[in-house]
């Protein structure tokens, strides 16, 4: 996703043509600001995942967690400092573009309990751990890898671990599809973006971006070995799952 005449503008600064949405690029210098302009309660998210994380971390001192696809590292710096219990744990970020990785290890830098890895959340070796968190990440995995992916989660946490999972998700029906859709576009609208930016992005992600709906995710995770799940936070189109072991 580069800066060219003959793309299609999706934001910040930012172009795509249909389908070829990519986290390369430019996308890391301003990766944070277009989130932004995109997701409800990314912020808000990033609080309850760091709260969350307080609770399966345990007080030994010996805690470790992941977060998949972690960007340029702005949600695993606040995990690693977001507390003593945090700060005394093991943080490893995973990201597969070298740019957002490059970005992460810059910002976390000095930060002696953070480790980035650039890498495949699919093929990853994961250590046993206690919290792992996959933030918009996991609904860019193919659809028939997303099984496998969760089962390996759930076999590296501990017992009492969580995921947390933040995802975009499809509406029950089409009524409702169309409904979410329209108040979701309003509100990138009123963050900031123009009609024909937020349908660039829109079509950008064409293949690329594959939600599916609550309920999916839900079966997902039980077919990963989890039994114990709920709904932590929710705007329209957007839904945060945790699952504990």
């Amino acid at each position: 996703t580069t800066s060219t005449d003959s793309a299609s503008g999706v934001g910040n600064g930012l172009h795509a043509d249909t389908g070829t949405w990519t986290f390369a690029g430019d996308v890391p210098r301003v990766f944070g600001d277009h989130v932004r302009h995109s997701v409800p309660l990314y912020d808000i998210g990033h609080d309850l995942v760091c709260d969350l994380a307080t609770s399966f971390l345990g007080r030994d001192g010996r805690g470790v967690g992941y977060e998949l696809g972690c960007a340029t590292g702005e949600l695993l710096h606040r995990l690693a400092t977001h507390s003593p219990v945090h700060a005394a744990a093991r943080w490893i970020g995973v990201d597969r573009e070298e740019g957002m990785t490059t970005a992460a290890r810059e910002r976390c830098a000095g930060l002696g309990n953070v480790e980035l890895v650039h890498g495949d959340l699919t093929t990853l070796d994961y250590e046993a751990c206690d919290f792992v968190v996959a933030y918009l990440t996991l609904h860019f995995i193919p659809i028939d890898q997303r099984v496998p992916v969760i089962r390996r989660l759930h076999d590296a946490l501990r017992p009492g671990g969580a995921l947390f999972l933040f995802e975009k998700v499809l509406a029950a029906n089409a009524q409702l599809e169309d409904l979410f859709t329209t108040l979701h576009y309003r509100w990138k609208r009123g963050a900031g973006l123009s009609p024909e930016e937020i349908l660039n992005k829109k079509d950008s992600l064409v293949g690329i971006l594959k939600p599916t709906t609550s309920d999916d995710n839900v079966a997902m995770l039980h077919a990963g070995g989890f039994t114990t799940t709920a709904t932590a936070l929710k705007h329209l189109c957007f839904e945060g799952f945790v699952a504990v072991k």
